[in-house]
């Protein structure tokens, strides 16, 4: 399609294509859309509309390895066709210098800031042929003032995220390389991390030296707000670093992870500065506990659930919520997918998941305790056909 949308700066497919830069192959991404389009087809449908935002952008990345930096994209997939991209996430009005270099997808279609122009956009592609049945992914990304300009098309809406999600999570040989890429300089902003953490030094300069970490290892970007908590904010896990300088005894909780090409990765430990008491080594051992026999159940074809009431046995045997009853949260199960989006198959709270070969999930047993401290043990696992291995090598106990 001709560009339309006016700009100072051409955005055509010839000037982004000069730029273009992209984690892999045009055939991997050929390869995705060939699957999900025959998904598509046993779903019996005509297209398939995907939403993602800044907050969000996981499934277009997927597709077609564009970031929107800010507000909304859309890729439209027809069974029959090229997919396009509808996006008004174009700052200062060009296109050119809002990512629109970064994808494979020659149909490219920036619209202004403006609810009815989305819309409309997104209108004037479906009309290009009927669709008569089309698949939804990320509708709840999507604010109602836009949905509300979606009538009058005459087309049968139907939720095919699930469907998309059970392609999406079994991750290619490429995607598996860039994650191990990701999880390696997240280990090594640990390492520099832990080693820093000592009597003295502030949260903020553990962060500072994390987050620098991350970067020099060839980091785009942060996946999210790295996190050093201590003392009496430490139990309330997620937080962000302060001028508080860390004291002898402390549980000092370490949450950060790298971002590459839109794939991340997601890691925690909790370090004793000092040495542990004998409190909080039994939380601490809890967890590692809850961390190795867990892992060490998951391969192909384990249940979710099979892990669920493992941990709940673990939970039980260790009588830390008698103990700390109206102050704990403990977690000994809790796990959420890895690559392009933290939330969609396998994660907790989504619906009961047998692990399949090349599925990849952050694990990360955990129990913040108010007053006491946040002890866990993350890492990015791979599902391999023997078990499972971690994509964030790196010692684990640092009490």
């Amino acid at each position: 399609m001709t560009p339309s949308y006016r700009s100072q700066v051409p955005y055509d497919w010839k000037t982004r294509r000069m730029y273009q830069d992209l984690p892999f192959p045009v055939s991997e991404y050929a390869s995705r859309v060939k699957r999900m389009k025959a998904a598509m087809q046993t779903a019996d449908l005509d297209a398939i509309l995907v939403f993602g935002s800044a907050g969000d952008p996981g499934d277009v990345v997927y597709l077609s390895n564009f970031i929107p930096f800010s507000g909304n994209a859309a890729v439209f997939l027809p069974v029959d066709g090229e997919p396009t991209i509808i996006t008004d996430a174009v700052l200062h009005g060009e296109p050119i210098n809002s990512f629109a270099w970064m994808t494979w997808m020659e149909d490219f279609l920036p619209v202004h800031r403006s609810p009815g122009e989305f819309a409309s956009a997104i209108k004037s592609v479906l009309k290009r042929k009927p669709h008569a049945r089309v698949g939804l992914v990320g509708r709840d990304i999507v604010s109602m003032s836009v949905w509300s300009e979606m009538d009058g098309l005459g087309t049968e809406w139907k939720d095919f995220w699930f469907e998309f999600t059970s392609v999406k999570s079994i991750r290619s040989p490429r995607e598996i390389s860039l994650l191990r890429e990701v999880g390696r300089i997240t280990a090594s902003a640990m390492s520099s991390a832990v080693e820093r953490t000592k009597t003295g030094i502030t949260e903020s300069e553990v962060a500072a030296v994390a987050t620098g970490a991350l970067l020099r290892e060839g980091a785009h970007d942060r996946a999210f707000g790295t996190i050093v908590s201590s003392g009496p904010r430490s139990g309330i896990k997620h937080s962000y670093p302060t001028g508080r300088r860390l004291r002898r005894g402390d549980m000092v909780y370490l949450d950060m992870g790298a971002a590459k090409y839109g794939y991340q990765s997601d890691m925690s430990r909790t370090v004793v500065v000092g040495g542990a008491s004998n409190e909080q080594r039994r939380v601490l051992d809890t967890v590692q506990e809850a961390f190795d026999t867990l892992s060490g159940m998951m391969r192909p074809g384990t249940r979710t659930s099979e892990l669920m009431a493992k941990a709940e046995e673990i939970a039980g045997r260790s009588g830390l919520r008698e103990r700390y009853e109206g102050r704990i949260y403990l977690g000994l199960y809790v796990h959420h997918a890895i690559a392009t989006s933290f939330f969609e198959i396998p994660s907790l709270g989504l619906p009961d998941t047998v692990l399949r070969k090349n599925m990849t999930f952050a694990f990360e047993p955990m129990a913040h305790i108010l007053d006491f401290g946040t002890a866990v043990i993350e890492d990015c696992l791979l599902v391999t056909r023997s078990g499972a291995e971690s994509l964030t090598p790196y010692e684990r106990v640092h009490w």
